[in-house]
C-alpha cells in the first residue's frame, strides 16, 4: 500500500512539473525559459533519490524534447549527465540546494548551446548573460519550491491522525 502511494505521489509531481514546463514553453514568450524538469530532478537527487532521478531524467528529457520540438533524446542525455554529477553532493539546507541548482543549471545551459561539430549557438558575453539568466530563473524556482516543501512537511508532521 505504501509503495503504491509513493508511485502515485511521484506521478502527481511529474504531472505538476510537466504542466508548469508546458505553460512556460507555450505561453511565456521569452528567450530563456526556466527548466522545471531540471530543478525537479536536481531536488530529487539532493534528497537521495538518485535512482528515481536518473530514471526520470530519461522520461522527462523526452517530454522536454517534445515541448521544445528538439531532437528526441538530446535533453535526456543532458539531464542524465547533470543528475549523475549532482548525485555526488549531499545537500541538506535550502540555501545549499539553491546554490547547487544555480551551478548545475549553468552547466546544463552550457551543454545546451553546443550544436553539431564544435559549433556554438552563441558566443562570448551573450552566452554568459543568458547562462546566468537561465541559472538565476532556476535558482529562484528551486528556492521557492524548497521553502514550499519545507512548510508542507512541517504542517504534515504537526497533524495528528
Amino acid at each position: 500500500m505504501e509503495n503504491r502511494r509513493k508511485i502515485f505521489l511521484t506521478f502527481e509531481q511529474i504531472l505538476l512539473v510537466s504542466i508548469f514546463q508546458y505553460i512556460f514553453f507555450n505561453f511565456f514568450h521569452t528567450k530563456i525559459t526556466p527548466s522545471f524538469f531540471l530543478v525537479y530532478l536536481l531536488l530529487l537527487s539532493f534528497e537521495g533519490k538518485i535512482e528515481l532521478a536518473l530514471f526520470l531524467s530519461f522520461i522527462l528529457g523526452l517530454i522536454n524534447d517534445i515541448f521544445a520540438r528538439d531532437i528526441p533524446g538530446s535533453s535526456s542525455i543532458r539531464f542524465l549527465l547533470i543528475v549523475y554529477f549532482s548525485s555526488f553532493f549531499v545537500v541538506k539546507s535550502i540555501k545549499s540546494k539553491s546554490f547547487f541548482i544555480f551551478i548545475f543549471s549553468f552547466l546544463y545551459f552550457l551543454l545546451l548551446v553546443f550544436k553539431g561539430k564544435n559549433e556554438m549557438l552563441w558566443e562570448g558575453f551573450t552566452l554568459l548573460k543568458y547562462a546566468v539568466l537561465f541559472s538565476l530563473f532556476n535558482f529562484l524556482i528551486g528556492f521557492v519550491i524548497g521553502i514550499f516543501t519545507e512548510e508542507l512537511r512541517k504542517r504534515w508532521e504537526e497533524r495528528i491522525f
